[in-house]
């Protein structure tokens, strides 16, 4: 339990750094860029690279707090079984996209591991290394998931 905790905390720790990096990215590029008039060349480059990867950090983040967006009108009219079946469902789909995402997202990044950045130092299998990353985390966080729907299936007496 504590090995997730120092694994969730680290998550939010990079997704934190690489926000804050982006928005240092794009400042420091409209400095240069209209006060200096010598625009960074990279940072444009990397701004984007980083905002791919606090998308798919931020997915992590919110499938771990089950926070993304739905529509309950369903859920809401079933009992406690019925909700632990649309649950185990959701964990399910959740776990097949995740898994489909890790495995393509895993070629692309070999694909792409000798193909240089514009303007940075690190190839593209860097920038797409994120994708199965994610994938992988947010199948974990589904697979809990499951679980959790699944004991619910007992929670209500069985008449």
């Amino acid at each position: 339990m504590a090995a997730t905790r120092r694994i969730d905390r680290a998550i939010d720790v990079l997704a934190v750094v690489v926000f804050a990096g982006m928005f240092l990215c794009v400042i420091a590029q409209v400095l240069f860029r209209y006060f200096l008039d010598d625009p960074l060349v990279w940072s444009d480059e990397l701004a984007r690279y980083l905002f791919v990867w606090a998308s798919f950090l931020g997915w992590i983040i919110a499938a771990r707090r089950r926070s993304h967006l739905s529509i309950d009108m369903a859920a809401v009219r079933l009992g406690p079984r019925g909700r632990a079946a649309l649950r185990a469902f959701g964990a399910l789909a959740a776990i097949a996209f995740a898994a489909i995402l890790a495995w393509y997202g895993w070629q692309i990044t070999l694909r792409n591991a000798d193909v240089e950045t514009t303007t940075l130092f690190f190839s593209q299998g860097v920038v797409y290394a994120i994708v199965p990353a994610a994938a992988v985390a947010v199948a974990l966080y589904a697979l809990a998931d499951l679980r959790e729907a699944v004991r619910g299936f007992g929670t209500e007496a069985r008449p």
